[in-house]
């Protein structure tokens, strides 16, 4: 059964990414697909239930649109979203609050650590995802869907260690860029993973990022 399990989680997810308009490429249903293959290598490795760990990828991010038109948090919305498509079907109905748990942990300005491995698998396949040429991808189609920069440097005023909630905020400015939420929230990612397999995935992903954003703060400075 585990098979039809996997694709009807899958259909499912696409079916609620269309009704509810989802319109940011780098949320979409392929980075779904990523974000399961990821998690599935990983749990090859480290282990977890994987009917949670389907639908806990499936829905983490159908909050998106709501939390972008109008607020609050796409993991918490997503959450009961996740609980509502899932209840009175084939789904095991024992695993939903563990699905739903995983959901609300794997935003990266959460600030926590998932609490159960499901949710650490879950956590570390779409952080890998942020990771690399297709992270690098992905910051661009953010900012550019919002008309903000291609290069900016770090506002002065923005202290370091950076509180997670601040970036949030800071997502808003119009000077925003993916070379400001790469130095913020990237620095050590890998050694941020929460599995061993994560960690191994993440290193040359983000080695290749990182290389990146050097090159293009020399291109814009005049370099090279």
């Amino acid at each position: 059964m585990k098979p039809e399990l996997r694709s009807w989680i899958v259909e499912r997810a696409r079916e609620v990414l269309e009704q509810e308009e989802c319109k940011d490429a780098s949320h979409d249903f392929d980075h779904l697909l990523r974000v399961m293959s990821l998690a599935e290598t990983i749990q090859a490795r480290e282990g977890g239930d994987l009917p949670v760990i389907w639908a806990a990828v499936a829905f983490h991010d159908i909050g998106q649109e709501r939390e972008r038109l109008h607020g609050g948090d796409h993991a918490e919305i997503g959450a009961h979203m996740a609980a509502d498509l899932l209840a009175h079907t084939h789904f095991p109905q024992e695993s939903i609050p563990l699905v739903q748990q995983a959901i609300r942990d794997h935003r990266m300005t959460g600030g926590q650590v998932p609490r159960t491995l499901e949710g650490r698998i879950l956590y570390d396949a779409d952080k890998i995802d942020c990771l690399g040429a297709i992270g690098i991808a992905r910051l661009f189609c953010i900012t550019g869907r919002y008309n903000q920069k291609v290069y900016s440097e770090v506002p002065p005023e923005v202290s370091r260690p950076v509180d997670p909630l601040l970036v949030r905020q800071l997502r808003r400015r119009p000077d925003y860029s993916p070379s400001i939420e790469f130095e913020l929230l990237f620095d050590a990612m890998p050694q941020r993973m929460t599995t061993a397999a994560g960690r191994e995935l993440a290193q040359e992903r983000f080695d290749y990022m990182e290389n990146f954003f050097q090159r293009l703060r020399q291109e814009v400075q005049g370099g090279l």
